[in-house]
């Protein structure tokens, strides 16, 4: 019995340090689970209402680039879809949004406080505002949302612990709004009803950007080509809005602000042209140039053009040239 006992006993001992050694292994098992990159905060620079959208990463490491994406949901939180290798290291991180499925990127030319992010399939006219990675700030809480400081591209990685970020954006793109009204006199004697707008350049459907992103600094230098040389249309308003002699907004876009492209911008409007009994005289068609009204345009500006629908002398002109009325563009 008293040798039953013994076995018993040197059973016990043992099953207990096979548990103590599971314990042991664990352990590190734990802490090497890899934890993800989490985007917790977004800015982007000046006011913007446009929407947000997925964030389109490239981290560099040395000579290595790992691709990945924070994907957006209707809540303004972001999930993330990026894989990077257990350890500890300090990346630089560099992307766009919205990551819209058009666009494609590379990045090149990386050095300890520099890079080269190029983006292909920008069309000079978009709906979309294209905002470019500029500023990273780490934290340590989830809800810290403090807005990251431009020019500061790195951070560092470690598996064992959460990793938090907040991301600034600039804008790539300007944006134009148009608003237009109808002169004090004409409007005495006719009045006309928008039907469509549309801007459109003749030469330039695809546009390559290289946009060179340093350290302190943000955007340095953008320069574009253009890649495909089809017409690119787009349609701003497609409703009908009567015009009053009141400014109203009626549409905008956003462009790239590149001389070469805004020198073959065309705004072309078309309208009915109604006498104040509420009679259609006339459709029309209005076309004009903007390289002049958006002389000097800059990466990240909003600038607004006022259309004014008004004949310079009313009291001389015929009726057919009341019912041709000029749009003027300021």
């Amino acid at each position: 019995m008293k040798h039953l006992t013994h076995i018993i006993r040197i059973i016990g001992a043992a099953m207990l340090l096979t548990a103590c050694s599971a314990d042991e292994n664990a352990e590190p098992d734990a802490q090497l689970s890899d934890a993800p990159v989490q985007m917790v905060g977004l800015t982007r620079a000046a006011s913007s209402d446009a929407a947000l959208g997925d964030i389109k990463v490239i981290l560099a490491y040395g000579s290595t680039t790992t691709e990945g994406l924070f994907q957006y949901s209707d809540e303004s939180a972001w999930s993330t879809q990026l894989k990077l290798k257990s350890g500890s290291r300090t990346y630089q991180m560099y992307g766009y949004m919205p990551d819209d499925g058009l666009l494609s990127s590379s990045l090149s030319s990386v050095s300890d406080d520099e890079a080269v992010l190029h983006l292909q399939g920008l069309q000079p006219i978009t709906e979309q505002d294209y905002c470019i990675l500029t500023g990273i700030r780490q934290t340590d809480d989830a809800e810290d949302k403090t807005a990251a400081t431009r020019g500061n591209f790195s951070f560092l990685y470690a598996s064992n612990r959460q990793n938090y970020i907040n991301l600034f954006f600039d804008h790539l793109l300007s944006h134009v709004e148009f608003r237009m009204k109808v002169g004090t006199d004409y409007n005495t004697v006719r009045s006309i009803r928008i039907k469509r707008m549309k801007l459109k350049i003749a030469n330039a459907s695809q546009v390559a950007a290289d946009i060179t992103l340093t350290d302190e600094v943000g955007i340095s230098s953008v320069g574009y080509s253009v890649t495909e040389t089809d017409e690119c249309l787009l349609t701003i308003k497609n409703e009908e809005q009567n015009l009053t002699t009141l400014a109203t907004a009626v549409g905008g876009a956003y462009l790239i602000p590149a001389p070469s492209l805004l020198g073959n911008l065309l705004l072309v409007t078309e309208y009915d042209v109604y006498d104040k009994q509420g009679n259609k005289i006339a459709e029309r068609t209005a076309t004009n140039k903007l390289a002049e009204p958006l002389n000097e345009l800059q990466r990240g500006e909003d600038r607004t053009l006022l259309i004014t629908v008004d004949p310079s002398y009313l009291y001389v002109l015929s009726d057919a040239d009341l019912d041709n009325p000029p749009f003027v563009v300021e």
